[in-house]
């Protein structure tokens, strides 16, 4: 079986087949609405050119070898489109380390990092309730500033969804730190319409920075898939 890896370009490089991805999807295999065969299905309806399963995964996961054959399977009735076969797994401290498996990591063709609990480093996690959104913010991006720098991923996921899903917008001296680390090693970074609150202000700082990108609506429903990419489209982003 060959791997197959999802090419990611700069922000200023980006062209109009570059924004025509939707690059975070799930489905009924973990908590998303729909099946493969079905996203897949409106994808081509839609006219995206690239997609991307990325499923939620913990180290002790047991089905992805089952999930990988039916997306390989289906994508091969659905040649039009680049589709790719992936995770999203989640930060388990500020190291890096990930809550994934070496058998699933080498079997993925895109990994996604994210964060989406907060450990408290005697194995179990903070209550968000308890936090201050300073701290909030600060906890958030020192664990995705470890994924960064030392984890096995393709992209940053959600760049500040923990602190925007709760407090409003990241602090953009944060994101500014994050997408020039990103540059450095390099890792992409993800524009994501469903946990960015202030959408403009992250494109202005892509401008700036210049970061990898990738592009991702977070796909649960049928009805979201390709949501960030229409977004950018109307923005003006990857159009000559």
């Amino acid at each position: 079986m060959t791997m197959r890896k999802p090419v990611f370009r700069r922000f200023s490089e980006l062209t109009p087949r570059d924004v025509n991805v939707e690059l975070q999807v799930h489905t009924s295999w973990t908590d998303g609405k729909a099946t493969s065969r079905e996203v897949l299905e409106t994808a081509r309806a839609r006219g995206v050119g690239a997609l991307a399963f990325t499923e939620h995964v913990r180290e002790d996961t047991d089905w992805y070898p089952d999930f990988f054959r039916e997306i390989d399977a289906n994508r091969k009735q659905f040649s039009d489109m680049a589709v790719y076969i992936g995770v999203e797994t989640k930060a388990m401290d500020e190291q890096g380390r990930l809550d994934l498996s070496e058998s699933v990591l080498a079997a993925a063709e895109i990994v996604l990092g994210s964060v989406h609990r907060f450990p408290d480093d005697r194995g179990g996690y903070l209550d968000f309730k308890t936090l201050s959104a300073e701290e909030t913010a600060e906890i958030e991006f020192r664990l995705s500033m470890g994924m960064i720098r030392n984890a096995p991923i393709d992209v940053l996921a959600h760049p500040g969804g923990m602190y925007q899903r709760r407090h409003g917008e990241f602090p953009e001296r944060y994101f500014r730190e994050m997408m020039i680390a990103t540059l450095e090693r390099p890792v992409a970074i993800e524009i994501n319409s469903s946990y960015l609150v202030n959408m403009a202000r992250f494109i202005d700082l892509c401008r700036e920075i210049d970061p990898i990108v990738s592009i991702g609506s977070d796909a649960h429903r049928l009805d979201e898939i390709g949501t960030c990419r229409d977004l950018l489209l109307d923005m003006g982003i990857g159009t000559p």
